[in-house]
């Protein structure tokens, strides 16, 4: 399989295997919002009261009672909840950044092992022909047996850094499609640099607010103070009305009546004293890691944004410096060895520093891709 990098990122997010778990997280919290706002149902009780002694009348009640929220924590119960829910969808958010970029990083990882072996396939050939070269003149005379010996063990040592090259590109793409569930996974990708990343304070500006582990913990500090709002209401107490009717059957026929009654819990002991402190303790909890968000994203971004602008300026001064200057040098190099001006030294110099050159020039290509990925991650989004 042979995807491009949108392609890769549309069956990674279809591939990913913690989607179902976090989709049914989310529908457990909006359960728990819907559970939150039910209210109790009213109670009916029937009672019968007799008396032991054979002439005394027997009475009979049946009343509703209706529980009456006068603390109003039926709202807060709601808010917390909601709340919660907030913060679960926030974290998916985040997972869900994280899980993008980990799958890039080895998106580019795979796509640079693949640009290296074809870059060594590609350059094999021109030394290929130089053996042959080298070989004629020895056969001719015109060279030593040392030549021959040394281009030929210098093809060897390249066929086997080829070699390592295919290992790496065969493990790349196998780490690649287990992200996706497939077999192997070919990254097509020509490793261009990334754009020119925008002023340090257009990017910053509102990125810590934006984060998805940001925007969880200011919901769990939400959460926290809906529920220190409920546990403030411990102390009023808890009202039940209950409005029946009575039959008394008395000597004199039935006789039918209504009853009322009220009933109040005594808040003596549990006036919401522990969910206070636990409320108190979750709120320090999120505003802590608010502060240290705070505190640290924005150096991220600031360093994974200058290693961006510095790799683009490095890769830009290699191509402009070096790369043009390669095919004079191979050019010089190999005419000068077959008009006897040049020894076997210089012409293995030659090849060696082109392909170092260029194998430099993929890997500060992948180095800048890397250091955007950086920068996604510390701004919690792609650009």
């Amino acid at each position: 399989m042979t995807l491009d990098e949108a392609a890769f990122i549309a069956a990674l997010e279809r591939a990913d295997p913690r989607a179902p778990l976090i989709a049914a997280t989310i529908a457990r919290g909006d359960a728990d919002v819907l559970a939150a706002g039910v209210r109790p149902n009213p109670e009916l009780q029937l009672e019968r009261e007799q008396a032991l002694a054979p002439d005394r009348a027997a009475t009979s009640y049946a009343r509703v009672a209706v529980p009456v929220d006068l603390a109003g924590r039926r709202p807060r119960r709601i808010a917390v909840a909601r709340a919660e829910v907030d913060a679960l969808r926030a974290e998916a958010d985040r997972a869900h950044v994280v899980r993008t970029i980990d799958g890039l990083r080895a998106f580019n990882h795979a796509a640079y092992a693949a640009r290296v072996l074809a870059l060594l396939q590609a350059e094999r050939e021109p030394l290929v022909r130089a053996v042959e070269v080298v070989r004629r003149r020895g056969a001719a005379g015109a060279g030593s047996g040392y030549d021959v010996q040394r281009i030929e063990l210098e093809l060897a040592a390249y066929d086997d850094q080829v070699a390592s090259a295919e290992v790496e590109v065969a493990a790349a793409r196998s780490r690649l499609g287990a992200l996706i569930g497939v077999a192997a996974v070919e990254a097509m990708s020509d490793l261009a640099l990334p754009a020119a990343p925008a002023a340090i304070d257009g990017l910053a500006a509102g990125a810590v607010e934006a984060r998805g582990d940001y925007r969880a913990a200011a919901a769990r500090r939400t959460a926290a103070d809906a529920w220190a709002g409920l546990a403030a209401r411990g102390s009023i107490p808890d009202l039940g009305i209950a409005v029946g009717v009575m039959a008394n059957d008395g000597a004199g026929g039935a006789a039918i009546g209504a009853t009322l009654g009220l009933a109040l819990s005594l808040p003596t002991f549990d006036r919401g004293q522990g969910v206070a402190a636990q409320a108190r303790a979750a709120r320090a909890v999120a505003a802590a890691e608010q502060q240290w968000l705070a505190a640290t994203v924005p150096s991220q971004i600031a360093i994974a944004r200058d290693a961006v602008v510095r790799r683009r300026a490095q890769a830009e001064r290699l191509a402009g410096d070096q790369l043009a200057r390669l095919e004079p040098l191979l050019r010089a190099a190999e005419t000068g060895y077959r008009e006897g001006e040049a020894g076997i030294v210089e012409l293995l110099d030659a090849y060696r520093t082109a392909r170092a050159v260029r194998l430099r020039d993929l890997e500060l290509r992948r180095d800048a891709r890397l250091a955007e990925l950086d920068l996604w991650l510390a701004l919690g989004r792609r650009p």
